[in-house]
């Protein structure tokens, strides 16, 4: 397997920066690893915080345990997610990730050169 092709597998499969780690360029590994993970963790952050208030909620409501309740539950606690957030940081990391690979790539193929 050549360069490029590892690079590129590297940072599209593994995580952004991987490819440009490979690479020596470990400068520019690290800013695409916090590009990447600010806006992942964002998105982790606020998927766990809906999760417990969900659960916190269910564990809370004094009713039975059954799927109707909890999804009557679940509804209710939907209205609070902030969708526009996530929605933002899920685009922001797609397009981190694809100009990522594009650089691994482009720089695998510069230093085959």
């Amino acid at each position: 397997m050549n360069l490029t092709v590892k690079a590129g597998l590297l940072s599209a499969l593994l995580f952004p920066g991987a490819g440009q780690w490979l690479l020596k360029q470990h400068l520019r590994a690290a800013i695409f690893a916090v590009a990447a993970g600010v806006p992942l963790y964002y998105i982790m952050d606020v998927t766990v915080t809906q999760t417990q208030l969900m659960v916190d909620k269910v564990l809370n409501s004094g009713s039975n345990i059954d799927i109707v309740n909890i999804t009557t539950l679940v509804n209710q606690q939907m209205v609070n997610i902030d969708t526009q957030g996530v929605q933002i940081a899920t685009v922001v990391l797609l397009c981190v990730w694809v100009i990522n690979i594009v650089d691994a790539i482009r720089l695998a193929k510069k230093q085959a050169i």
